[in-house]
């Protein structure tokens, strides 16, 4: 979960047109293997490009807030989004569920949280 709030946090300050070579080197900083720090990063690039195709539906359940500057998701979304893109198959990400899967699973983890 560090790295996918890590992640989010540097959507909001670091120019979109630099996103992929942040990204990049923020993995490669704290993974030894290549080829797990490449991983890594596509499953975050894989569900930011989820989240920013499916923001208003995130934003009409309540669980993000969207802007032309960027946005903000809660602990909830933030936890379902990484319970399917950081354990699903290459296949599985390639075709992720719908968004209500995914409010669904923000929603049951509001209800249950302490």
């Amino acid at each position: 979960m560090a790295d996918w709030e890590a992640m989010l946090e540097q959507t909001l300050v670091v120019p979109r047109e630099r996103e992929n070579d942040v990204i990049r080197d923020y993995f490669l900083s704290r993974y030894r293997s290549p080829a797990e720090a490449k991983w890594r990063a596509l499953r975050i690039f894989a569900a930011l490009r989820y989240l920013e195709a499916n923001a208003s539906s995130f934003e009409k359940a309540g669980y993000a807030l969207a802007s032309s500057k960027g946005g903000t998701i809660t602990e909830y979304l933030t936890s379902a989004l990484y319970r399917f893109f950081g354990v699903a198959t290459d296949e599985d990400v390639a075709t992720p569920p719908s968004p209500d899967v995914f409010i669904e699973a923000a929603a049951e983890h509001e209800r249950n949280d302490p």
